[in-house]
């Protein structure tokens, strides 16, 4: 391996955006493999799985990270076109949405609140830095927005993205559980209650369940991202000041 790695070729081929893009499209293909062998097991989800080769691989060809994500920028570039055309699915459930639109916007503030308000209460109550506090603010939204969030609530952008996947991963992970728990079984709320909660990766997880399931997630995931987004800044100073 380490000969191989040294071939000028290979050496000029791993510090372009080509081995950057094959990398993570192979891994996620290889992700939905092992999702589709394991017959849709949560703890398998290609979120999760997609991960490990680029973990695995990255320091065994000397890539540093730092380096691979600037190699993958077209990807993140595509996360917004891919974000706005989750509005086909929504339009395609248009009269489902205008037919209970009071209820989803009651629950939109209620749950927007209660995302961004217990993990900031609950780390502030366990002494943690503001730095830290101001990064879990917008753990519940989509990383683009999560991240300008952060800078307003002054947190980390890095720890601010982590804690957005971490949030993603963990309700695409409970989902399935906790409606089963519940007796979920409307696809407008469990698909809303996901987009609500896990952002993106919960709009995912929904459209497993059907194509209402999902337009709903992508539905709260919008309105959420701008709810807290508008809000959040607004209202940081004052919890700051109570923090303080």
């Amino acid at each position: 391996m380490a000969e191989l790695m040294h071939t000028p070729l290979l050496g000029e081929l791993l510090h372009t955006p080509l081995f950057g893009l094959l990398l993570t499209l192979a891994s996620y293909r290889f992700a939905q493999w092992a999702y589709a062998k394991s017959n849709s097991l949560a703890l398998f989800h290609p979120f999760i799985v997609a991960a490990i080769p680029v973990i695995i691989v990255l320091p065994l060809v000397g890539v540093p990270y730092e380096e691979y994500r600037e190699q993958t920028a077209l990807i993140s570039f595509l996360l917004g076109p891919a974000t706005v055309a989750l509005a086909w699915p929504l339009y395609r459930q248009l009269h489902t949405v205008r037919s209970v639109w009071r209820p989803l916007l009651i629950t939109v503030v209620i749950g927007a609140a209660l995302a961004s308000g217990l993990a900031v209460g609950l780390a502030w109550w366990l002494g943690a830095p503001e730095t830290v506090v101001g990064s879990l603010a917008p753990k519940s939204i989509t990383t683009p927005i999560a991240i300008e969030v952060a800078r307003v609530t002054n947190g980390d952008v890095s720890l601010a993205a982590g804690a957005v996947a971490i949030t993603g991963i963990v309700g695409a992970l409970a989902a399935g559980p906790v409606f089963r728990l519940l007796r979920v079984e409307d696809d407008r709320i469990r698909g809303f209650a996901l987009g609500l909660v896990a952002h993106a990766i919960g709009t995912a997880r929904a459209f497993e369940f059907s194509e209402k399931a999902g337009a709903f997630g992508g539905l709260a995931l919008g309105l959420t991202g701008l709810l807290t987004a508008l809000a959040l800044p607004w209202i940081w100073p004052w919890v700051s000041s109570l923090m303080g």
